[in-house]
């Protein structure tokens, strides 16, 4: 009795969860929603799919969102070390060891400065790499807790906007920038079905005015 009602308390918490999730999931604002990016990104890989997630913007919409279809490892992150540009090597990493998998790096703006050279080892190597950067013009993490802890007194964490798809092209890499969320969807599933690198650059919304599954930020 005490197994049933404990299930229950917690088939409670998912759908609550859920709940508000695919609220804003649905909308349609600009910039695009960092839920609306994990619920479309889930439409269109496949159950199989290696899904790398760098600190930062992506990681916590990725691991408290992301729903994994298969047994085995196919979420990567190294959150607790706080390593900015992660995800596309680690992601290659994964494809070397996985050709088979579709392999998914999901990064912020800031780990993509940190990481960009590597794509002329995906080129050069032709790992069918899809490359997702949530694009806040921010140090996303850093900038929610200083607005959190230090009243939005805000130091180095700002940069200009960079055409993340522009760049990625020039390494041969095919690339999109997205603004609008109604488009995301079909250029996401062309992006998984691209027979090699590629790169969608989504203009999204900054991370420390999102309602982001964090109970605490670091002070």
């Amino acid at each position: 009795m005490r197994d049933s009602g404990s299930k229950a308390l917690v088939a409670r918490a998912r759908q609550a969860k859920f709940d508000a999730f695919n609220r804003l999931a649905a909308e349609s604002a600009r910039p695009i929603r960092p839920e609306r990016v994990i619920a479309e990104l889930q439409r269109v890989l496949p159950r199989d799919a290696i899904v790398v997630a760098d600190p930062g913007t992506p990681c916590p919409y990725v691991a408290a969102y992301y729903e994994l279809q298969e047994p085995g490892r196919h979420f990567i992150t190294n959150r607790a070390h706080g390593a900015l540009g992660y995800a596309m090597s680690a992601a290659t990493g994964a494809w070397f060891a996985r050709p088979q998998k579709k392999c998914v790096a999901v990064m912020g703006d800031g780990s993509f400065g940190f990481s960009v050279g590597e794509l002329e080892t995906v080129v050069r190597y032709k790992v069918p790499l899809l490359m997702i950067v949530f694009s806040n013009a921010a140090y996303g993490w850093i900038k929610a807790s200083q607005r959190a802890s230090y009243g939005q007194r805000y130091f180095s964490v700002d940069f200009d906007r960079t055409d993340h798809a522009l760049i990625a092209r020039g390494y041969g890499v095919k690339s999109w920038r997205v603004e609008d969320p109604d488009a995301l969807g079909g250029v996401l599933r062309e992006a998984a079905e691209h027979g090699g690198p590629a790169l969608v650059d989504v203009i999204a919304q900054s991370l420390e005015e999102a309602a982001a599954p964090v109970l605490q930020w670091m002070g």
